[in-house]
């Protein structure tokens, strides 16, 4: 009994696989080279005759795949329906058998926009068994929960029962007794400082290292620096020269000389506001 004819579409097929492996392409990067879909490059690989569309749409995308994989004109025309003999004594296999999931293009295709609807459902599914488990537990209210503010100068009433079983639901309560106040009360009797941003002025007379470390805007180091030199800067700040310098109008915030401190060990460090005697 004689073999039977090899099938052009699955020859073809072979071939655009062969070459396109050969060259290193996958079917995503070869889809965008040729603005062929993923589906069809699929479909012409295995031989998915269904999947595939007209013939004239496949007249002009063959001599495409030809020319990018740098095949022979017309080694791919097996896969034209005028090429395939169209046996009716074989029948496709099972469509569910040539689905794989490499082959979903979501919207452009049924299998993705199912897998999409199947996705939806079940998440609202999986929101609506949350929802009847709060509802069961007592945790899902229908009624907005009461600011926990005074108005004015009227103190907190008394804690509720939702404050008693969740007391860090009053966090304006807690803020009251912690750091907040008092450091806000010894900025108040501390000297007035203008946080504006200001402008440093350094006349350096020799290479140094200049370290400027201001609270709002993070640390500035600048090595072997010289001449003049000019810096916006938040302040506080504090400013580290080596060498110090020997003038006095070596340093300018805003134009004013800044003192530098104190004593040998201090000689070379500025701050600003400068600390109080």
């Amino acid at each position: 009994m004689p073999a039977p004819a090899p099938d052009p579409l699955q020859s073809a097929g072979l071939l655009l696989r062969q070459a396109r492996e050969s060259q290193g392409l996958g079917l995503r990067q070869l889809a965008l080279e040729t603005r062929i879909s993923t589906p069809v490059l699929e479909a012409l690989e295995r031989g998915w005759r269904e999947r595939l569309p007209e013939a004239a749409y496949l007249r002009t995308m063959l001599p495409l795949l030809e020319h990018r994989l740098e095949l022979p004109p017309g080694s791919l025309a097996g896969a034209l329906p005028s090429a395939r003999a169209n046996r009716r004594g074989q029948r496709p296999g099972p469509l569910l058998l040539r689905f794989t999931p490499g082959s979903i293009d979501v919207f452009t295709t049924w299998q993705g926009t199912l897998l999409y609807g199947v996705l939806t459902l079940g998440l609202i599914y999986a929101l609506n068994l949350q929802q009847q488990q709060l509802a069961r537990q007592g945790l899902l209210s229908t009624t907005p929960i009461a600011p926990l503010e005074g108005r004015g100068d009227r103190p907190l009433s008394q804690p509720s029962s939702l404050l008693a079983a969740y007391p860090e639901l009053a966090p304006l309560q807690r803020a009251a007794k912690g750091q907040a106040l008092v450091r806000l009360q010894h900025e108040r009797q501390g000297p007035q400082v203008d946080r504006a941003l200001g402008q440093l002025s350094l006349q350096l007379n020799s290479p140094s290292h200049v370290e400027i470390i201001s609270e709002r805007s993070g640390t500035t180091t600048l090595n072997e620096v010289s001449g003049a030199l000019s810096l916006p800067v938040l302040p506080p700040f504090r400013l580290r020269l080596e060498p110090a310098p020997t003038s006095a109008t070596a340093v300018l915030w805003n134009g004013q000389p800044l003192p530098a401190g104190k004593g040998l060990a201090a000689a070379g460090n500025f701050r600003y506001p400068s600390p109080r005697p």
